[in-house]
């Protein structure tokens, strides 16, 4: 039996904290969310059962650049998906420059983060009700 990938959900929004970890949970994913940045960092940086840091861009105090430089200074390896629906081309640029694995423009389908997720991990990664 393969085990569920485990993710940090980073997102100051409590709506869109609980209603997407509700979804990547219905999904089969491990959620562990934050409203937090630097909660987030600090968990995603300090654990090794963390197989992928999901992140909003424009929080208060930390912004998601800031998760990005963290957690990758911290675990190099550790993929980083950043979403927003405000980002710039300057923002763009500068999660590409930090190392941030993928890009999900807010709103999206549930679909979209599929697809990320199986970009980063492979074809393994399916959704439960197409089994």
């Amino acid at each position: 039996m393969e085990m569920p990938l485990r993710l940090v959900l980073i997102d100051d929004d409590q709506g869109v904290l609980r209603a997407l970890g509700l979804l990547l949970q219905a999904m089969k994913f491990e959620v562990t969310t934050f409203s937090s940045a630097q909660e987030g960092i600090e968990y995603a940086a300090s654990s090794a059962s963390v197989d992928l840091v999901v992140t909003d861009l424009r929080m208060p105090l930390l912004t998601g650049e800031d998760v990005v430089r963290e957690v990758r200074r911290r675990q190099p390896a550790l993929p980083i998906v950043v979403m927003s629906g405000h980002a710039t081309p300057t923002d763009m640029a500068a999660l590409q420059a930090l190392g941030m694995n993928a890009f999900l423009p807010k709103p999206f389908a549930p679909d979209q983060i599929l697809s990320i997720v199986r970009s980063l991990f492979g074809a393994t990664v399916r959704r439960v009700d197409a089994a």
